[in-house]
Protein backbone atom coordinates (compact mmCIF):
# COMPACT_ATOMS: atom_id res chain seq x y z
CA UNK A 1 0.00 0.00 0.00
CA UNK A 2 1.33 3.47 -0.84
CA UNK A 3 2.45 5.77 1.93
CA UNK A 4 0.20 8.68 2.73
CA UNK A 5 2.06 11.89 2.21
CA UNK A 6 1.94 14.23 5.16
CA UNK A 7 1.33 17.87 4.44
CA UNK A 8 3.46 20.64 5.90
CA UNK A 9 2.51 21.95 9.28
CA UNK A 10 2.72 25.72 9.28
CA UNK A 11 2.19 28.10 12.13
CA UNK A 12 -0.62 30.61 11.53
CA UNK A 13 1.81 33.43 10.70
CA UNK A 14 3.68 31.15 8.24
CA UNK A 15 0.40 30.21 6.56
CA UNK A 16 -0.48 33.92 6.33
CA UNK A 17 2.91 34.65 4.78
CA UNK A 18 2.53 31.86 2.20
CA UNK A 19 -0.92 33.17 1.29
CA UNK A 20 0.51 36.68 0.91
CA UNK A 21 3.30 35.39 -1.33
CA UNK A 22 0.76 33.39 -3.32
CA UNK A 23 -1.28 36.55 -3.96
CA UNK A 24 1.85 38.57 -4.78
CA UNK A 25 3.13 36.00 -7.27
CA UNK A 26 -0.42 35.82 -8.71
CA UNK A 27 0.07 32.34 -10.16
CA UNK A 28 -2.68 29.73 -9.68
CA UNK A 29 -1.62 26.48 -8.03
CA UNK A 30 -2.48 24.54 -11.21
CA UNK A 31 0.10 26.50 -13.21
CA UNK A 32 3.06 25.80 -10.92
CA UNK A 33 3.83 22.33 -12.37
CA UNK A 34 4.25 24.04 -15.75
CA UNK A 35 6.25 26.89 -14.21
CA UNK A 36 8.92 25.20 -12.08
CA UNK A 37 11.14 28.32 -12.03
CA UNK A 38 8.30 30.35 -10.50
CA UNK A 39 7.68 27.60 -7.94
CA UNK A 40 11.37 27.73 -6.97
CA UNK A 41 11.10 31.52 -6.56
CA UNK A 42 8.03 31.12 -4.33
CA UNK A 43 9.80 28.45 -2.27
CA UNK A 44 12.94 30.56 -1.92
CA UNK A 45 11.00 33.64 -0.83
CA UNK A 46 9.02 31.60 1.70
CA UNK A 47 12.10 29.87 3.11
CA UNK A 48 14.09 33.12 3.29
CA UNK A 49 11.32 34.92 5.15
CA UNK A 50 10.55 32.08 7.56
CA UNK A 51 13.95 30.51 8.10
CA UNK A 52 12.50 27.16 7.06
CA UNK A 53 14.00 24.80 4.50
CA UNK A 54 10.95 23.42 2.75
CA UNK A 55 11.12 21.78 -0.68
CA UNK A 56 9.14 23.26 -3.58
CA UNK A 57 6.93 20.15 -4.05
CA UNK A 58 6.03 20.23 -0.34
CA UNK A 59 4.94 23.86 -0.55
CA UNK A 60 2.91 23.14 -3.67
CA UNK A 61 1.37 20.11 -1.98
CA UNK A 62 0.37 22.28 0.98
CA UNK A 63 -1.36 24.81 -1.26
CA UNK A 64 -3.12 22.19 -3.40
CA UNK A 65 -4.28 20.27 -0.35
CA UNK A 66 -5.77 23.44 1.10
CA UNK A 67 -7.37 24.31 -2.24
CA UNK A 68 -8.99 20.88 -2.55
CA UNK A 69 -10.42 21.30 0.95
CA UNK A 70 -11.77 24.70 -0.14
CA UNK A 71 -9.45 26.40 2.32
CA UNK A 72 -7.31 28.31 -0.18
CA UNK A 73 -8.18 31.51 -1.91
CA UNK A 74 -8.86 31.88 -5.61
CA UNK A 75 -6.89 34.43 -7.58
CA UNK A 76 -9.43 35.10 -10.32
CA UNK A 77 -9.46 34.77 -14.08
CA UNK A 78 -6.61 37.21 -14.70
CA UNK A 79 -4.19 35.31 -12.46
CA UNK A 80 -1.08 33.96 -14.06
CA UNK A 81 -0.72 36.87 -16.45
CA UNK A 82 -0.37 36.08 -20.09
CA UNK A 83 1.31 32.76 -19.38
CA UNK A 84 1.00 30.27 -22.18
CA UNK A 85 1.95 26.75 -21.22
CA UNK A 86 4.90 25.49 -23.21
CA UNK A 87 3.67 23.42 -26.09
CA UNK A 88 5.15 19.99 -25.93
CA UNK A 89 3.54 17.93 -28.61
CA UNK A 90 2.73 14.30 -27.97
CA UNK A 91 1.73 11.84 -30.66
CA UNK A 92 -1.46 9.84 -30.27
CA UNK A 93 0.71 6.82 -29.51
CA UNK A 94 2.51 8.75 -26.73
CA UNK A 95 -0.85 9.83 -25.27
CA UNK A 96 -1.86 6.18 -25.25
CA UNK A 97 1.32 5.31 -23.37
CA UNK A 98 0.61 8.06 -20.81
CA UNK A 99 -2.90 6.68 -20.33
CA UNK A 100 -1.65 3.11 -19.90
CA UNK A 101 1.03 4.20 -17.42
CA UNK A 102 -1.60 6.15 -15.49
CA UNK A 103 -3.83 3.07 -15.24
CA UNK A 104 -0.96 0.72 -14.35
CA UNK A 105 0.61 2.96 -11.70
CA UNK A 106 -2.74 4.02 -10.17
CA UNK A 107 -1.24 7.37 -9.12
CA UNK A 108 -3.38 10.52 -9.26
CA UNK A 109 -2.16 12.96 -11.90
CA UNK A 110 -1.48 15.77 -9.38
CA UNK A 111 0.90 13.51 -7.48
CA UNK A 112 3.39 13.49 -10.35
CA UNK A 113 3.87 17.24 -9.81
CA UNK A 114 4.05 16.85 -6.02
CA UNK A 115 6.13 13.73 -5.57
CA UNK A 116 9.61 13.59 -7.03
CA UNK A 117 9.81 9.81 -6.76
CA UNK A 118 6.51 9.31 -8.62
CA UNK A 119 7.58 11.87 -11.26
CA UNK A 120 10.89 10.07 -11.83
CA UNK A 121 9.07 6.75 -12.11
CA UNK A 122 6.69 8.27 -14.70
CA UNK A 123 9.58 9.79 -16.65
CA UNK A 124 11.55 6.53 -16.67
CA UNK A 125 8.55 4.42 -17.72
CA UNK A 126 7.54 6.87 -20.46
CA UNK A 127 11.13 6.87 -21.80
CA UNK A 128 11.27 3.06 -21.68
CA UNK A 129 8.02 2.72 -23.62
CA UNK A 130 8.50 5.51 -26.16
CA UNK A 131 12.26 5.98 -26.39
CA UNK A 132 11.70 9.70 -25.76
CA UNK A 133 13.06 11.53 -22.73
CA UNK A 134 10.66 14.21 -21.57
CA UNK A 135 11.09 16.29 -18.38
CA UNK A 136 9.03 14.88 -15.51
CA UNK A 137 7.18 18.16 -14.91
CA UNK A 138 6.14 18.29 -18.58
CA UNK A 139 4.74 14.77 -18.29
CA UNK A 140 2.98 15.72 -15.05
CA UNK A 141 1.45 18.78 -16.72
CA UNK A 142 0.34 16.63 -19.67
CA UNK A 143 -1.34 14.16 -17.30
CA UNK A 144 -3.11 16.98 -15.44
CA UNK A 145 -4.25 18.54 -18.73
CA UNK A 146 -5.63 15.18 -19.93
CA UNK A 147 -7.44 14.68 -16.61
CA UNK A 148 -9.02 18.13 -16.81
CA UNK A 149 -10.08 17.47 -20.41
CA UNK A 150 -11.73 14.23 -19.29
CA UNK A 151 -9.53 12.02 -21.45
CA UNK A 152 -7.60 10.33 -18.64
CA UNK A 153 -9.08 7.16 -17.17
CA UNK A 154 -10.56 7.31 -13.68
CA UNK A 155 -8.44 5.50 -11.12
CA UNK A 156 -9.76 2.41 -9.40
CA UNK A 157 -11.06 2.92 -5.86
CA UNK A 158 -8.35 2.45 -3.26
CA UNK A 159 -8.31 -0.85 -1.44
CA UNK A 160 -9.08 -0.78 2.25
CA UNK A 161 -6.43 -1.67 4.82
CA UNK A 162 -8.40 -4.76 5.87
CA UNK A 163 -8.39 -6.14 2.30
CA UNK A 164 -6.00 -9.07 2.39
CA UNK A 165 -6.07 -9.98 -1.24
CA UNK A 166 -6.48 -13.68 -2.04
CA UNK A 167 -7.23 -15.79 1.00
CA UNK A 168 -7.45 -18.97 -1.06
CA UNK A 169 -5.61 -19.90 -4.25
CA UNK A 170 -8.92 -21.21 -5.67
CA UNK A 171 -10.13 -17.60 -5.82
CA UNK A 172 -7.49 -16.89 -8.45
CA UNK A 173 -9.09 -19.35 -10.87
CA UNK A 174 -12.57 -17.86 -10.44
Amino acid sequence: MANIRRTLRLLPHEDDLLRTLYREFNIPTDQYPQRPDDLIKLMTAFNNLTGRGEAAPDILHYMITRRKKKNWEKLGRDAGGDFTPPQFLFSEDEHTHLDIIHEEFQIASDNYALNGEAAKRLQDEFARRTGRIVPAMVLAAAMITRRKAGTLATLKPKAKEQDLGFSDIDQVAN
